[in-house]
């Protein structure tokens, strides 16, 4: 190793291994001299700082991904011509099923209407998608911005999984587990009386459950409350459904 042909090999070496693309040449025992070590030293400094800066990219993308995985929906970014160029596991999924071979057109006009109005006040697109033997999914289209090529972001969720957490719920309002269940339940479309009769408890308990949540919450109407529950619980994949 005495040659600057040696010297611009390790460099590469180095850059490469900073890459991920290979090991870290063994400088110890290459058997430099001092003007070589003087020529390496500021690419090795250089390659150090980039293998920190894509370790810490690689990090952010991973939380990035992880934080819309955990949000409990499927999230894809399409081009104008519906081609896949971002998605997280449940969005590669639900391409994969339903839109790698015949996307529906009611999606394809979604996209590129919002697409055709990413430099202006691109409007938000809703509309959902048929799936068959289950509920069609809700799906929400926007403008993905600073995207080149132009694309749209699409945000597809099941809108029969509720998101209701009862541990949420009691921490938040400092509910009873009783309380908590009556409220879910209510967020969930039942009636007093059927959460009577699923909880094998009587009309008045439900009530009084109700009214002390009401306190609570202050609210005054099932409705209010109902709204309330589905404003305040965030919509994580991980909360008790």
């Amino acid at each position: 190793m005495g040659t600057a042909t040696d010297v611009g090999k390790l460099i590469g070496a180095m850059y490469d291994a900073a890459c991920g693309m290979g090991d870290w040449p063994q400088l110890d025992s290459a058997g430099l001299n001092g003007q070589q070590w003087q020529e390496l030293l500021p690419h090795l400094q250089r390659a150090l700082c980039l293998q920190q800066r894509l370790r810490e990219a690689q990090l952010a993308s991973h939380c990035a991904l992880a934080a819309l995985d955990a949000m409990g929906a499927a999230v894809l970014v399409l081009d104008a011509n519906l081609g896949l160029r971002f998605a997280t596991p449940a969005g590669h999924a639900l391409h994969a099923a339903q839109l790698e071979h015949a996307a529906a057109p009611a999606l394809m006009r979604a996209v590129r209407l919002v697409i055709a109005g990413a430099d202006g006040a691109a409007p938000c697109q809703s509309l959902r998608l048929a799936r068959k033997q289950q509920a069609p999914l809700a799906l929400t289209v926007t403008a993905l911005a600073d995207c080149q090529p132009a694309c749209a972001l699409v945000i597809a969720r099941d809108p029969t999984k509720t998101c209701t957490s009862i541990p949420a719920l009691r921490q938040l309002f400092d509910l009873t587990q009783a309380e908590a269940q009556v409220g879910k339940a209510l967020a969930q479309g039942a009636t007093i009386e059927e959460i009577a009769a699923q909880g094998g408890i009587s009309v008045n308990t439900v009530k009084t459950h109700l009214h002390h949540t009401y306190l609570k919450t202050d609210t005054r109407r099932q409705g209010e409350l109902i709204a309330l529950i589905h404003g305040a619980t965030a919509h994580l994949a991980i909360l008790d459904a």
